[in-house]
């Protein structure tokens, strides 16, 4: 008869040697130290409620301890509906057949610009910094359309009439390593404002204003005194010196010219480790 029920619920028939229970139910969990249910046991809790009506047997047929399986709360729910290939914010990321993800986007760390920068009509100022390896890799697009000039050699480049907060990113060691290794590359001519653009690095203070010194704020470094730059090769250019973690980027005018960027496209990289 045995052999029949175990055969039609498609069970192993139970080891009789094993004295305890394999399955309970009850109004009330059984008290911990109870006898007589083997190990992974379940019971269950007929007048239990959402995460206490389901439990398991984590102790012995000597010893019990009947502790609550509960169901995932709807934020791991969310959490665990991925799509493979796919990053989405506040989900699992499964990657796809071929080891890729094919869609969407994982942002790894950031940067911020200063409101004085990001703050410009048409401006563009959008960073990406990935770690692969022990090796970071930041990039710093800027269109300097919208932005402004100062009226004297080594003026901050903003937004007119004196903005603060010009820089265009913070290095950190955290996010970016400790940098080993610079350049830009010029994509579009410089247009409206001189096209003599210089990077500064290492500065103690986010808040520099626009047609103010760059030189007038601590630990300045100029980190390239190009002269005028032109996008007809877009040949990047190694920096002479390298930014200090902690320090502000700015870019400021090498020779000044009072006016308004019509154009004017910058890509920034530095490698870290």
């Amino acid at each position: 008869m045995q052999q029949r029920v175990c055969h039609l619920t498609r069970m192993r028939p139970p080891i009789n040697e094993d004295e305890g229970l394999l399955s309970a139910s009850g109004p009330t969990v059984p008290t911990n130290g109870t006898t007589n249910f083997q190990t992974g046991c379940i019971f269950q809790h007929t007048d239990g409620a959402a995460g206490t009506a389901f439990y398991i047997n984590e102790g012995d047929e000597d010893s019990c301890t009947f502790v609550a399986v509960a169901g995932l709360t709807a934020a791991q729910e969310a959490l665990l509906g991925a799509t493979a290939g796919v990053a989405t914010a506040s989900k699992a990321l499964i990657l796809d057949v071929n080891g890729a993800i094919a869609s969407g986007t994982m942002v790894l760390t950031d940067m911020a610009a200063g409101a004085g920068v990001s703050a410009g009509s048409g401006t563009i100022c959008e960073h990406s910094v990935s770690k692969i390896g022990g090796l970071f890799k930041t990039e710093i697009f800027i269109d300097l359309t919208g932005l402004h000039g100062g009226g004297a050699n080594d003026d901050i480049i903003g937004v007119d009439a004196g903005a603060v907060n010009c820089h265009i990113g913070q290095i950190t060691a955290a996010k970016n390593g400790t940098i080993r290794y610079g350049q830009i590359t010029c994509l579009e001519t410089p247009a409206g404002g001189d096209p003599d653009v210089d990077l500064w690095g290492s500065v103690d203070e986010a808040t520099g204003a626009q047609d103010a010194l760059v030189t007038a704020l601590t630990g300045e470094v100029q980190l390239l005194d190009h002269g005028d730059w032109s996008a007809a090769v877009a040949t990047p250019v190694a920096l002479s010196a390298l930014p200090d973690a902690d320090g502000y980027l700015y870019l400021a005018n090498g020779a000044f010219t009072d006016a308004a960027y019509s154009a004017g496209q910058f890509l920034i990289e530095f490698w870290g480790t």
